[in-house]
């Protein structure tokens, strides 16, 4: 049986501007280290499926040795990451602890996507369900009504799933005639706002093309607490393009925020995202997939300036400047708390933010809703996907009556997939947009109580 050595780090490498990212020996044999250490270690079992393929891989044919994997066991293993980083968030081993093992398992497993990529090329689905914006240009505006309909037809679904290998059952998000980015810059603009208040919104091509609603919803929110709202270019943050292995379209998509955004970032402007995973990929991934140099630098700039719309809601309330003006209020509400926004390491800020509104009672649900970007989508990977979002199905409907509430727009259609609840769960942002409002005025039923 081979021997490896835990603190071996030679081979580790999370930044595609290195020579060795690329080298297709240097990733195998940091495959089997960080196959070796999580394997004995285990802790990580229950998060994804990656996990017991892999414990199971090495007990089984492997017989304990992780060098004798076959070829199709790493790439199942690969496969099945849908990197909601939790792993890495409760890995007792990482780069952020500054530990020897220096293990970031989502990363390196991303490595291995890009790596084959490379080599093989990117799959037409996965460019396909990576362009958000294309599809909702294509599928939305004066077609959006067609396309809705089209996509709740079990013949086109069944060609697409043959296609494509887009699952039939898989419920798909609807487009919506006008775009959030379009009815903004209808709006007059307020600029009125005192220093720190005054805000970038990125609206995601989720809330732009397929949930204007939410979109508005946050317009509505900021401003009732005296901040101006501008609405930039912008375009997809590029995670869809970091998680098929199509780089060079995920680095164009970074770099044209970068640019559009950099001159609000130096202004000391927050650029505040509804999405968690466009939060994540800004705060975080900026900074090493754009290259070295001056971009790596705007964009280290950007990245400290990015915050989810709850942070910085949160951070008004600390400094007594968050309205409280509510008018009704939702009362219990169950919140979903996507695995992205776990990674952020800020806290359950649109659950403290919710608190604040008289008659409500918040109750967390710490579970991954199994979607994940497109993942769920895929004809192979859908039924792991719904198993992966049991723990969380299952905790809600404990709750079905409660109003249901998650931050990530995606997470709300897996979870009225694996719930069968009849109406979506809506973002905390909308909850609030609606306490704000009275019963009387499109608000809840219950008006709220004074504290």
């Amino acid at each position: 049986m081979a021997v490896i050595s835990y603190e071996n780090v030679k081979d580790v490498s999370y930044d595609p501007y290195e020579e060795k990212y690329w080298d297709a020996g240097s990733l195998s044999r940091e495959l089997n280290r960080s196959f070796e250490i999580c394997h004995g270690c285990r802790l990580c079992f229950k998060y994804c499926a990656s996990f017991p393929s892999l414990f199971s891989a090495i007990d089984g044919q492997a017989d304990g040795d992780v060098t004798k994997l076959e070829e199709s066991d790493r790439r199942k293993v690969v496969g099945e990451c849908f990197q909601c980083k939790i792993c890495y968030v409760k890995c007792p081993y990482t780069d952020r602890d500054n530990h020897a093992y220096n293990l970031n398992f989502p990363a390196l497993l991303q490595r291995a996507v890009h790596v084959r990529a490379r080599e093989n090329g990117v799959e037409l689905r996965d460019k396909i369900l990576q362009n958000a914006e294309l599809a909702g240009r294509m599928s939305g505006g004066i077609l959006a009504g067609v396309t809705n309909r089209l996509m709740k037809l079990g013949v086109f679904r069944a060609l697409a799933q043959a296609f494509l290998g887009i699952h039939r059952k898989k419920i798909m998000p609807e487009f919506h005639p006008v775009t959030f980015l379009k009815a903004f810059r209808k709006r007059s603009n307020s600029s009125a706002a005192p220093e720190g208040q005054k805000v970038v919104l990125f609206a995601t091509c989720f809330v732009n093309y397929n949930n204007p609603e939410l979109g508005e919803a946050a317009v509505t929110v900021l401003e009732k607490n005296g901040c101006s709202v501008e609405c930039p270019s912008q375009n997809c943050c590029g995670m869809p393009g970091l998680n098929s292995g199509d780089l060079e379209w995920a680095v164009k998509k970074m770099k044209t925020n970068v640019d559009s955004l950099y001159p609000h970032a130096i202004e000391g402007k927050k650029i505040l995202a509804i999405n968690p995973t466009c939060s994540m990929t800004m705060k975080k991934e900026y900074v090493t997939f754009l290259p070295p140099g001056e971009w790596r630098e705007k964009a280290a700039v950007v990245s400290a300036a990015v915050m989810d719309v709850h942070e910085f809601l949160f951070e008004l309330k600390k400094m007594e400047k968050f309205s409280r003006d509510f008018k009704s209020s939702p009362g219990e509400v169950a919140l979903h708390v996507p695995c992205h926004l776990r990674a952020q390491n800020i806290g359950y800020r649109s659950r403290d933010i919710m608190r604040l509104i008289p008659g409500s009672s918040i109750k967390l649900v710490e579970e991954c809703s199994g979607h994940n970007g497109s993942w769920a989508m895929k004809e192979e990977y859908f039924a792991l996907s719904l198993e992966a979002g049991k723990r969380a199905f299952d905790e809600i409907k404990e709750h079905k009556d409660h109003k249901i509430s998650t931050d990530c727009p995606l997470a709300a259609i897996q979870i009225q997939q694996g719930t069968g609840l009849k109406s979506r769960p809506v973002h905390p942002l909308q909850i609030l947009a609606r306490a704000y409002r009275s019963p009387e005025d499109g608000g809840f039923e219950k008006g709220a109580v004074s504290e």
